[in-house]
């Protein structure tokens, strides 16, 4: 099976789907969603929100306003099961354990949660495969950027992308927490370390849908590269996240309240601007995940493809 590269789309891209189109907002990842409501697509347009993900990395739906079941909904579309996270504040008090709630209050100065290059729960075994993330309240400048991973690999040089598809590297929630200063409670510690959030995955994993190659090391739960020193490790994982700087590989959205951001995992990292402007940031996500798919390569197959292609 031979690796698509990342499609690449320019400002004349856009698309019918039918139920809506897609104008995409960068040459390599992201593309807004013109329609209607999210809510009022039919099955035939559910399935062609998914082939327009698998596009375009991360989709953007102006001015939904989706109250908490409609929020569900949607990102029911994209995996078997709601993820429950794992240390963040839900809305379980409202009967919605399954929308996390991402906030910086007024007094929170340079301390945030979001301004790192990141995929989500990868300390799981089975990270979210799609998250669907609303607006509530974002001050101006306090946006959100994506990078496309698949994009990130096929950017690398022949011997990086040989060197990291033998790479594999250890992902742990709460050392991820710790060295971030994310977490500072004792017992929030302890609670942290009895779910015991820790999982090995493949620096480049095979998108299960696109069959893509992506680059899946981000700067958040990433403890180490498995048999590496700390050093090694430390200058690996900088080489792989450094890729997510690249402004070629990237798509940023100014948010209004209502909108709605779906990104794909695998295929994206993604990095929130944390805005340190005295206003409260507060945006509500929603993610799936399916237990039958989880971070993988058949290694062989990949060298294969890249030694066929590099002769």
């Amino acid at each position: 099976m031979n690796a698509p590269d990342a499609p690449v789309m320019d400002a004349g891209a856009t698309v019918d789907h039918g139920a809506f189109r897609t104008v995409p907002l960068a040459p390599l990842v992201g593309a807004r969603i013109e329609g209607p409501r999210l809510t009022e697509l039919d099955e035939a347009g559910v399935l062609a929100l998914r082939r327009a993900l698998g596009v375009h990395g991360v989709l953007f739906a102006p001015r939904q306003h989706l109250d908490a079941d409609e929020h569900k909904r949607v990102a029911s579309w994209f995996g078997e099961a709601l993820e429950r996270h794992p240390f963040g504040r839900t809305l379980a008090d409202q009967g919605h354990p399954e929308v996390l709630v991402i906030q910086k209050s007024p007094n929170a100065g340079r301390t945030t949660t979001t301004d790192v290059w990141h995929h989500d729960v990868t300390g799981r075994e089975h990270p979210t495969q799609v998250s669907v993330l609303q607006a509530v309240q974002v001050p101006f400048g306090a946006d959100t950027m994506w990078a496309s991973t698949a994009a990130a690999y096929e950017r690398l040089p022949y011997a990086l992308k040989m060197l990291f598809l033998n790479l594999d590297v250890e992902h742990d929630t709460l050392y991820g927490l710790l060295r971030h200063g994310q977490i500072r409670s004792t017992q929030r510690i302890v609670h942290t370390a009895e779910q015991a959030e820790r999982a090995t995955h493949p620096a480049v994993v095979r998108h299960p849908v696109s069959g893509r190659l992506c680059l899946f090391v981000g700067n958040a739960w990433c403890r180490r590269v498995v048999d590496c020193t700390a050093d090694q490790s430390e200058l690996l994982m900088r080489l792989a996240n450094d890729m997510s700087r690249v402004p070629e590989l990237q798509v940023r959205w100014s948010w209004r309240p209502g909108d709605v951001a779906i990104w794909d995992n695998l295929a994206t990292t993604h990095y929130g601007v944390s805005g340190d402007s005295g206003v409260e940031r507060l945006l509500h996500r929603v993610s799936a995940w399916s237990p039958g798919v989880r971070p993988s390569l058949d290694r062989a197959s990949a060298v294969r493809e890249l030694m066929a292609a590099g002769a």
